[in-house]
């Protein structure tokens, strides 16, 4: 016997194992590129949530920002509701004490008109 000769079945025995050993590293390769496409979509899906809660936080910092605005905006509101209501009650208080000086004045003027009617004659 040849050493050289493998038999007469090595052939295909060595064919059938390249192409399990070739069938096994394409496998492993497509394994192992789903996976890496897994962590970065697993890494995207991080960051993306990263970024929402960023987004939201900055949201609910401008909604406190604004409803404390709001707040301010509706108390000068309502101090200038009471400010334009005692101005209101003052002017009402005013216009009373005009009429009442205006009915003195008439009555004044009246009194002064019939003193000098019987002074002098004069009106």
């Amino acid at each position: 016997m040849d050493p050289t000769d493998l038999g007469p079945g090595t052939a295909t025995w060595l064919g059938g194992s390249a192409t399990v050993v070739l069938g096994g590293l394409l496998w492993l390769r497509r394994f192992l590129s789903k996976d890496a496409t897994d962590r970065a979509m697993d890494s995207a899906d991080i960051g993306t949530l990263k970024r929402l809660n960023e987004l939201l936080n900055q949201e609910r910092a401008a909604r406190k920002e604004a409803e404390a605005r709001a707040d301010q905006f509706a108390k000068e509101r309502n101090d200038l509701a009471a400010a334009v209501g005692r101005m209101e009650g003052k002017i009402e208080a005013l216009t009373s004490q005009v009429a009442q000086l205006t009915d003195r004045v008439t009555q004044q003027s009246d009194e002064i008109t019939r003193l000098r009617t019987k002074l002098g004659g004069v009106a």
